[in-house]
């Protein structure tokens, strides 16, 4: 039997100790070189845990310790986002209610998801090298977007803010590790250096400038947490490469719905390259891959 195949204490590794393999990999990988394969090892409560993520299959193929298959499956998904090839990579995520609405009437969303799909979002901020919403968000809902659910270190935020609405007293500017950042309208004049500008086209940003700015910035996983409107114009625009939507078992009845998207008539086009579903707590996860 090979030796990276052997459970050599039998230990069982809980979704905690997955996330120290998680930030293993993150580690690792810092150089961004390309291979089919990766092997990563952790020591976790004293025992040297390996195991081997295939870019092929996107999968682990080997590991020499037990998990349940959620916390394999969690495992999978963060590793395909750290070794993903792309650049820049863009994913998106979005909690709804069984009826399609991200919000109540007045705005309120705090407690749609569950608590396991709250670490996920948190773990998704850790693996991502830039978080993007939009000022709206900011303005209603005033977020930190820094990772505190979960170890790990926060990456850089960044708002669309066209036309320089916002203040520096939210959260994501105030914080002080300096890592918020806005986009604003080439048209506007400022001297910050935790501004950049681009041109608006039609009234907003094209994504191909963006995507070319944050190559600039070398910045490869691009989390676009919000809102729907933002995530809409991602995906109509065709730069979403993965989408996960969390479907919270609550009917709000009206609010803010979750996309505002182009009309589609050709079912077919609307295929997907994979989905795949994941418990959340009470939630479930249907990640999306274009």
């Amino acid at each position: 039997m090979n030796s990276s195949n052997k459970r050599p204490h039998n230990i069982n590794i809980t979704k905690k100790d997955a996330w120290q393999i998680v930030l293993q990999a993150k580690h690792q990988h810092s150089n961004r070189k390309e291979q089919k394969s990766y092997t990563i090892k952790s020591v976790i409560r004293r025992h040297e845990l390996t195991c081997v993520f295939s870019t092929v299959k996107n999968k682990l193929i080997k590991k020499n310790f037990y998990c349940d298959e959620h916390v394999e499956n969690l495992i999978n998904i963060y590793l395909r986002l750290i070794f993903v090839n792309n650049n820049p990579y863009f994913i998106g995520h979005l909690a709804q209610s069984l009826d399609g609405f991200i919000a109540t009437q007045t705005g309120e969303s705090k407690y749609i998801s569950s608590k396991e799909n709250l670490e996920h979002v948190h773990m998704l901020r850790c693996i991502s090298d830039v978080i993007i919403v939009g000022s709206n968000t900011v303005r209603k809902d005033n977020p930190k977007l820094t990772v505190r659910l979960v170890k790990g270190d926060d990456p850089m935020r960044l708002i669309l803010d066209k036309n320089n609405e916002l203040h520096n007293k939210f959260n994501v500017f105030s914080n002080k590790d300096g890592l918020g950042f806005k986009v604003i309208s080439s048209k506007i004049k400022n001297n910050d250096d935790n501004i950049f500008s681009l041109p608006l086209y039609k009234g907003y940003f094209k994504m191909d400038d963006l995507a070319c700015l944050l190559k600039k910035l070398n910045k490869n996983i691009i989390f676009v947490e919000g809102g729907g409107s933002l995530l809409s114009k991602f995906f109509d625009s065709g730069f979403l490469n993965q989408l996960q939507i969390c479907i919270c078992p609550i009917i709000l009845g009206s609010g803010k719905n979750s996309f505002l998207l182009k009309i589609h008539d050709n079912i077919p086009k609307l295929n997907f390259r994979q989905v795949k579903y994941l418990r959340m707590g009470t939630d479930i996860l249907c990640d999306i891959i274009f």
